[in-house]
């Protein structure tokens, strides 16, 4: 299930648009992926370690990266509700399976990897992501200091705003602190602008209309993922100073079925407490505050705000965590 769910889902756009079905990743994505988390993805606490080796993430990456390019650039050809269809099809597998990509690929060391991770980014207009990630969101989440720490009382649509001004203002910052060297967060900007020009001459204002669209989605569903993974959490200041973070600060996800498709991701509380682990490596804490249904499903009930609330409250932990 590990190897072909992500496979399956990556494919998806260009499989619905060869068979007439431009909509079927969203199908997928809002309908049949939550509903099998749901109703089959949930373990107690121990699970399968599902493994991908290497090369395999790096091949959905490019997957990813040459079948969205490809349905941009015949953008042209589509008729206007196709285009809409395939373009939020395309910019679902670019915020699910492309993002989470991205942020596995972006933690290693080898050139391939880092390099894979910005052409991402970029492609969506979010290059600036893994800079702050990396330098930033590791060091300052569940503190008020972290953009992408949302607090117990905002709404993921109050959310947004903050964190995409903060993330970008953070990543230019951390950029100017190194001395030297090229300013990294203007570069992938200028990269993403001139991308989407080499789009317009070649597929005119449709091929950026798509462009546009895509980006918007999976700037969307990150934010949304960022929005549930610690929502409500802070770390209490001992001295002046956060805490040492800890699996009460971050929400986990026993669920196999998103394990499977997003290579590990739910099993979030062990990359922050152990940022060197890959994917394979990565393994579930129950001491940390439980999600009740996969990512897929999680990002669904966070775009309904009273529901989530309602919802979540009952799964926080401790009071003095969940101060905002």
């Amino acid at each position: 299930m590990h190897l072909l769910l992500p496979t399956v889902f990556t494919l998806s756009p260009a499989l619905g648009w060869w068979v007439g079905a431009p909509w079927l990743t969203l199908v997928l994505a809002a309908i049949a992926i939550p509903a099998a988390e749901w109703f089959w993805g949930g373990y107690a606490s121990t699970a399968a370690n599902y493994r991908w080796g290497v090369w395999l993430p790096r091949v959905i990456m490019l997957s990813v990266l040459i079948m969205t390019g490809s349905l941009a650039i015949n953008a042209a050809h589509y008729e206007w509700d196709t285009l809409a269809w395939l373009a939020l099809s395309s910019g679902y597998v670019c915020g699910g399976i492309g993002i989470v990509l991205a942020h596995e690929l972006g933690h290693k060391r080898t050139l391939l990897d880092r390099s894979l991770a910005r052409a991402l980014l970029t492609w969506i207009a979010f290059g600036h992501y893994v800079l702050e990630h990396n330098r930033g969101h590791h060091r300052h989440a569940a503190t008020l200091h972290d953009p992408a720490t949302a607090r117990q009382n905002e709404s993921v649509w109050r959310f947004m705003p903050r964190y995409f001004l903060g993330i970008y203002r953070d990543s230019l910052k951390l950029s100017r602190e190194q001395p030297g060297k090229i300013n990294e967060t203007l570069m992938l900007t200028t990269l993403t602008f001139a991308l989407y020009a080499l789009v317009l001459l070649a597929a005119g204002w449709k091929g950026l209309v798509f462009c546009v669209i895509q980006a918007w989605l999976a700037q969307t569903l990150v934010a949304t993922i960022d929005y549930v993974e610690h929502w409500g959490l802070q770390r209490r200041l001992i001295d002046g100073k956060p805490e040492r973070m800890n699996a009460s600060h971050i929400w986990d996800c026993a669920n196999r079925v998103s394990d499977a498709l997003l290579f590990n991701l739910p099993r979030h509380a062990s990359h922050h407490l152990e940022p060197s682990l890959n994917c394979d490596q990565l393994y579930p804490i129950p001491e940390s505050p439980q999600m009740p249904t996969g990512y897929a499903g999680m990002v669904l009930l966070a775009w309904i705000p009273s529901l989530y609330v309602k919802i979540m409250t009952p799964h926080l932990p401790a009071p003095h965590n969940n101060t905002y």
